[in-house]
This record gives C-alpha cells, sequence and structure tokens, in this order.
C-alpha cells in the first residue's frame, strides 16, 4: 500500500503543480470580470493571492484521493490539513526571507519556491498518512483548522485585510489590496481593450 499512497501523493504534486501554476493567470483569461473565477484565481500579484494556487488545488486533490485511499490509509484528516498549511507557509517564509533580502521578486525563484511548497506539503501528507493512528482529537483540531483556512481563502479576496501580506505588489507599497481595477491589472496573455 505505501507504494500506491507514493504515487499517489507523487500524482499531487504534479495535479498541485500544474493546476495551481495555471490559476496564476485564469483571473486574467476571465478578462478580470468573473467572481467566481477570482474565488479560486490570484486576482493580483500579493503573496496572499498565490498562496490560492496551492490550496485550492490540494483541496480539491485532497478529495480525489479520499476516494480511493481513506479505507488503508491512517490520519487522513491531519494530514491534508498539515499539507494545505504547509504549502502557503512555506511560500510566504521561502518569499519574505528573498524578495526584501533582493529588493524584488525574481520569476525563476518564485516558481521554484511554488514547486518546493507543495513538494514539501505532499511529502508531509505521505508521511502522515503512513504513520500510526493519531488520537481521533487531532481529525476534529484538523477539521476545524481546515475549515477555517478555506473560510479565509474564501473571504479575503473580496474583503482584504489592509496589511502587506495582501497588498498587491507589496514591496512597491501601492495601497492596493483584492480585486483591482479593470486597467490597474497585469496582462501576460491578452491585451487591453481599446477605448
Amino acid at each position: 500500500m505505501k507504494n500506491k499512497l507514493l504515487l499517489w501523493e507523487i500524482g499531487g504534486f504534479f495535479f498541485i503543480g500544474l493546476v495551481g501554476a495555471s490559476l496564476h493567470f485564469t483571473f486574467e483569461l476571465s478578462d478580470f470580470s468573473s467572481n467566481v473565477v477570482a474565488y479560486f484565481s490570484a486576482v493580483n500579484e500579493s503573496t496572499w493571492e498565490h498562496l490560492k494556487m496551492t490550496f485550492f488545488p490540494g483541496l480539491v486533490f485532497a478529495l480525489i484521493e479520499y476516494t480511493y485511499v481513506r479505507e488503508k490509509v491512517n490520519n487522513y484528516m491531519v494530514a491534508k490539513t498539515a499539507s494545505l498549511f504547509i504549502m502557503p507557509l512555506v511560500i510566504v517564509v521561502g518569499w519574505y526571507i528573498y524578495a526584501p533580502a533582493v529588493g524584488r521578486s525574481i520569476f525563476r525563484v518564485d516558481l521554484a519556491l511554488f514547486y518546493l511548497a507543495v513538494f514539501l506539503g505532499q511529502f508531509a501528507s505521505y508521511k502522515l498518512l503512513t504513520r500510526p493512528p493519531l488520537e481521533n482529537k487531532f481529525n476534529t483540531y484538523a477539521f476545524i483548522a481546515l475549515a477555517m483556512l478555506f473560510l479565509a481563502f474564501s473571504t479575503f479576496t473580496f474583503y482584504p485585510p489592509r496589511i502587506f501580506l495582501f497588498e498587491n505588489f507589496d514591496l512597491k507599497n501601492t495601497g492596493q489590496y483584492g480585486i483591482l481595477d479593470y486597467e490597474d491589472n497585469i496582462r501576460y496573455f491578452t491585451k487591453p481593450q481599446q477605448k
């Protein structure tokens, strides 16, 4: 079973990595106008919005994986909640160590940090799934923590706190939060509409 589970966790790395990376661009592809897409996609260049790129694909993968492995592993809720906390935490800590030190964000480093976060999250998940069962109270704690994280990711895009973690281009102190005015969005694939 450990080999099968390892394949699931490796598959999760690729699923979260590919789907998560695409979520950087889906709000732009909706022409910056869909609140449904904004719910799970990065809507600006703040650190917080980039954390959604691990959380929502990780949650979807956890729900899919649960269908196939739930009877054969231990600590499922704890493992997946830990993974969903570790991935954003690695991104936040890593980014706030390197970006202020060099004075800017570097795309290749950001991408490497994203995939490192996904790897560490999946690794922690595997370790927890294969260890002896924890006391049932830890499943309750994990469920509460996951519900709080889900609530935060479901709310703060639309009602962002006015702190650095949620600020667009936070190293530049723009004063922009949440969904930006149409003309303030960065475009990677689309051209601005002519007025």
